[in-house]
């Protein structure tokens, strides 16, 4: 009888420790719940909306570490977490190259495009002279014969402007405006908070901006050589240009003809430093500098965060403050 007892009160409590945890589980799917989701299309949108909103909405990023914006693909699971959050900023200007395939299955999501009011530099390709008109029927759909060639042209080609605009520590202030404004639209409740924040963060690019400006305005190199045509904003604020090895998609391959250009330009100007990026391999970028008898170095386009970085914490600001170092060792 006591064992029978002793049985009954432990399925008691084993009930009782259930409904519990059934209880906590729903306060913690509540709390969830109540707490508001914003996704970035890319990592520096993520790194300066974590800034202006602290702890109050939870800042996601949709391409995972390791994976840069110019050749990502979403997945169906991609999607679907999307569904949990109720915005997305992305850069636009054609960056994400996968947006308008996927537009259809994230309907409810609010697209939001931080770019509007960033001063723009035209993209120096070649192949961006396209009339939009030539690609529409009378009814403004498209051709059917036109429709895979659309494709491509959306995969290989941004458009008319070069996207890379985060690079401008100026246009970055812009960009940083442009995401307080939505912040606030979704949680007019700390407006107050978001506003500090921002101040705080548009101080932080301010300080840098002048510190390239003092750092970079002797250099007696002007031009550096660069893995991708990505870094005309950056190079344009400080007199600077860039001398890119691919296109601004950087998914060309260089031929000899381009790498003998970018030799012979290095011999002219004195050019010491070969620059390659985070995420891609160097080897054309070390077969350059042996040429010109220099060395390749870093330089960040911040499209994506490395594992590396993520365990460093290493935030834009601190990846800017990086880009500046090589640079002025590049063009002294």
């Amino acid at each position: 009888m006591k064992k029978i007892i002793t049985k009954i009160i432990s399925f008691a409590l084993i009930i009782t420790l259930f409904s519990a945890c059934g209880k906590d589980s729903v306060k913690n799917d509540t709390k969830k719940e109540d707490k508001k989701i914003i996704y970035t299309s890319f990592y520096p949108l993520q790194s300066i909306t974590k800034e202006i909103v602290g702890d109050k909405i939870e800042v996601r990023n949709l391409i995972p570490n390791g994976q840069e914006v110019h050749h990502w693909e979403p997945t169906a699971q991609d999607m679907k977490n999307l569904s949990e959050g109720s915005v997305i900023l992305v850069n636009g200007l054609g960056l994400e190259s996968w947006l308008d395939k996927f537009k259809a299955s994230i309907k409810d999501l609010k697209i939001v495009e931080v770019s509007k009011d960033v001063n723009l530099l035209k993209a120096e390709d070649e192949d961006h002279d396209h009339d939009e008109h030539d690609k529409h029927d009378e009814h403004g759909e498209h051709k059917d014969e036109d429709h895979k060639h659309d494709k491509e042209e959306k995969e290989h080609n941004h458009g008319e402007y070069d996207p890379h605009i985060w690079l401008s520590l100026k246009n970055m202030k812009t960009f940083a405006k442009n995401i307080y404004n939505q912040v606030v639209e979704m949680d007019k409740e700390n407006e107050a908070f978001y506003k500090e924040n921002l101040e705080k963060l548009q101080v932080k690019l301010d300080d840098l901006d002048k510190k390239y400006s003092e750092q970079l305005k002797n250099a007696k190199i002007k031009s550096v050589i660069t893995s991708h045509e990505a870094f005309a904003y950056l190079l344009n604020d400080y007199g600077l240009k860039q001398i890119p090895i691919e296109n601004l998609s950087s998914d060309s391959e260089p031929n000899l003809e381009k790498v003998k250009e970018v030799v012979e330009l290095a011999k002219k100007e004195g050019i010491k430093v070969v620059f390659y990026e985070e995420l891609s391999e160097n080897k054309v970028e070390e077969t350059i500098a042996k040429e010109i008898g220099g060395e390749v170095k870093m330089l960040y386009t911040i499209e994506g965060q490395t594992e590396e970085q993520a365990k460093e914490n290493k935030d834009y600001i601190q990846l800017m403050e990086e880009n500046l170092k090589a640079l002025v060792e590049a063009t002294k």
